[in-house]
């Protein structure tokens, strides 16, 4: 792994994502940034009104979803375009394929919801313990859910019910990623474990502990995880390969791929690009 450029926040950084607009970062008092993807300028900044925990943004790249105390869908230029009030606090927010809906992963179940219309559609979780993870399959027909207490479901969203345990991890789910590949990545505190969505098999497993966030390349050959060890892990998968990044000061708490390279954001109030070394 190369570092190729840095980038600073004013408070420790929660959430990030990128897409045609560039690379979106939320921190923890709220501020939206969106950077350059090919250096570390600062492309436009904005404070959301809100407490929000995580950022998405559209396929299309026309939008940025964040999520928290309510879910909002805002322009790059800050302008908010669509507004909903969750009544339960929302932990992930991801943006169905057709970037037409939204699928909010909330302490007390899901909300399916079809933005700049009133249709919501929202189902309670079989678990007490509130949802802290998701994602949608690539063909929009499900998603899957991840819980507090290491519970991952795999919903219709026909039916907006879950039709099947995939899992029952002994700590909290951190992450789930639903690669083009038709493999799931799930990380929870104990490890991270890759299934195939036609027999939900497991494909691969990896023990460890303390992660807190994982992002799946392109081409689903390589994941990069990681959390309280203040390290970035890649793993190749198909070399069956981890590598492991310099310290950062704090936990890493996010990262995403994009075109090659991928971004990662830590609680010291920094973000990094990095790129695959040439082999």
């Amino acid at each position: 792994m190369e570092i190729l450029w840095t980038f600073t926040h004013r408070f420790p950084v929660l959430s990030v994502d990128a897409g045609k607009i560039g690379i979106v970062s939320l921190d923890e008092r709220s501020y939206v940034y969106i950077w350059s993807d090919t250096g570390p300028s600062l492309k436009n900044s904005f404070k959301l009104d809100f407490k929000a925990v995580d950022v998405r943004v559209s396929p299309s790249g026309t939008y940025i979803a964040v999520g928290g105390d309510r879910i909002a869908v805002l322009t790059p230029s800050g302008n908010e375009v669509f507004s909903f009030k969750n009544e339960s606090f929302t932990n992930k927010v991801v943006w169905f394929p057709d970037g037409k809906r939204i699928l909010a992963i909330q302490n007390k179940g899901v909300a399916l919801i079809r933005i700049f219309s009133d249709s919501v559609v929202e189902a309670q979780a079989r678990t007490g313990c509130p949802l802290v993870a998701g994602d949608v399959s690539p063909d929009g027909r499900f998603f899957i859910t991840g819980s507090c207490d290491g519970k991952v479901e795999v919903w219709s969203v026909e039916l907006m019910k879950p039709y099947r345990v995939l899992d029952r991890f002994q700590s909290e789910v951190k992450d789930i990623k639903w690669s083009l590949s038709g493999r799931v990545f799930v990380l929870a505190d104990e490890g991270l474990k890759i299934y195939d969505d036609r027999d939900w098999r497991v494909l691969r497993e990896l023990r460890g502990s303390g992660f807190m966030f994982l992002s799946v390349s392109q081409s689903g050959d390589e994941v990069i995880f990681g959390g309280k060890a203040k390290r970035v892990y890649l793993w190749d998968i198909k070399r069956n390969l981890i590598f492991e990044s310099e310290e950062f000061f704090h936990w890493v708490m996010d990262g995403v791929w994009f075109d090659g390279l991928f971004a990662v954001v830590s609680a010291d109030r920094t973000g990094r690009v990095y790129r695959l070394k040439p082999r």
